[in-house]
């Protein structure tokens, strides 16, 4: 990626939290001149992300508190890979698992389906919410597709005929993503048709496990799917500092780190 794509991919990202940014605090994050930042927030106006504000910027109208899955699949790539790999290991033959539709659980399908392909994993079948697991594991092993609503933005579906579908099913272990997670809000994301999805999901699984890079930590989203105790393993990379891992150790949280040699 580009300097320019880099620069956009953490500016929406801030904006999901903030919604409104200034100049000053998007030319101290990037490390660039205020007069750059300026330019920068022109550049994405014309290509329709943002909404130039008195002295700063917000979130074009289309974007909401949504987020553009092509974006957010390119940011943090290897951190994501990572995790996806690890996690993977804990799916086992015969398992019935859920994948949402988060841009690092689809890392995960990646390597069940590489895992699958190779004859290490057997008779599984995956329930998922997210049109682009369709693409990575339905050629290799039962993948039920929930009906509802389809957001483009996102890839996946939603609303009142999914959530009615995933009340059907139980399964041995559920995989999510997340916005933000914190010590107070617990696990969330950015808008109520995903949290309730994702509370259902919660209530039918034996496991449940989430998958967040460590630039999530200890941010705020828009609404929380599940608290701290309702997750039995945080999957994070080694960027996460020890304070904030000894933090959310105190909560009772158990977070694995996922480092390079694991």
């Amino acid at each position: 990626m580009n300097k320019h794509e880099l620069r956009t991919i953490k500016l929406l990202d801030m904006l999901q939290v903030s919604k409104r940014l200034d100049v000053k605090t998007v030319a101290d994050c990037l490390e660039i001149s205020d007069a750059t930042a300026r330019r920068f927030f022109n550049q994405l106006e014309e290509e329709g992300k943002v909404i130039r504000v008195h002295g700063g910027v917000q979130l074009a109208p289309q974007l909401g508190y949504d987020y553009s899955y092509r974006i957010s699949v390119a940011h943090r790539q290897k951190q994501k890979t990572l995790i996806g790999n690890r996690v993977a290991e804990l799916v086992e033959t015969g398992d019935r698992i859920f994948l949402d539709s988060g841009t690092t659980v689809l890392k995960l399908a990646e390597a069940l389906s590489l895992k699958i392909q190779t004859g290490a994993l057997k008779d599984i079948v995956v329930l998922t919410t997210s049109l682009a697991h369709v693409e990575t594991v339905a050629r290799w092993c039962k993948v039920i597709l929930v009906g509802g609503e389809i957001r483009t933005e996102r890839l996946d579906v939603c609303g009142s005929v999914a959530e009615k579908t995933l009340t059907m099913f139980h399964l041995d272990k559920a995989f999510f993503g997340a916005n933000a997670v914190n010590t107070i809000g617990g696990c969330m994301t950015t808008d109520e048709r995903t949290s309730t999805m994702n509370e259902i999901v919660v209530e039918r699984a034996r496991r449940c496990y989430v998958l967040a890079d460590s630039s999530k930590f200890n941010r705020t989203s828009f609404i929380r799917y599940a608290s701290l105790e309702e997750i039995d393993t945080f999957f994070t990379d080694s960027g996460i500092s020890a304070t904030v891992l000894e933090q959310f150790k105190e909560w009772g949280a158990e977070i694995e780190v996922v480092r390079l040699n694991s």
